[in-house]
């Protein structure tokens, strides 16, 4: 009994610090230039426009319920790039994709906010200065 106690406690704890190594890399990134990428993407970035970068996967559950919050972010801003974090390797990469949803606010080619997990909508908006 008292091992398997241990067992759960250390799974647990690796997940815990799983998650806060996530928050560090994606603080980390935040006010860093955005990294150059092919593309309609890339070509927005280099304009300086207010970007959203939307890396998903098909098999991510939690990314049907991030898709959502977009159609209301959609209304309001319209360079949202939805990538497929699976088929586009490279450009997940570039951004330091770790786990899917993952969000990439952009502003004048900088990282402004780097979201991992399910985002609202509202929260998008305010790091864009939109309401």
């Amino acid at each position: 009994m008292n091992n398997l106690i241990f067992v759960v406690v250390g799974i647990i704890g690796l997940f815990l610090l799983f998650q806060l190594i996530m928050k560090l890399k994606s603080w980390s990134r935040r006010g860093k230039k955005a990294p150059k990428v092919g593309g309609a993407l890339g070509k927005a970035i280099l304009k300086g426009e207010k970007t959203i970068a939307y890396f998903y996967s098909p098999t991510c559950r939690a990314c049907k319920t991030q898709e959502k919050y977009l159609p209301s972010v959609q209304n309001k801003v319209n360079n949202i790039f939805r990538i497929n974090a699976a088929k586009e390797r490279e450009t997940a990469t570039a951004f330091g994709v770790m786990g899917t949803p993952t969000t990439v606010i952009i502003e004048a080619g900088i990282i402004k906010d780097y979201f991992v997990g399910i985002t609202p909508a509202s929260k998008m908006l305010s790091s864009l200065g939109v309401n």
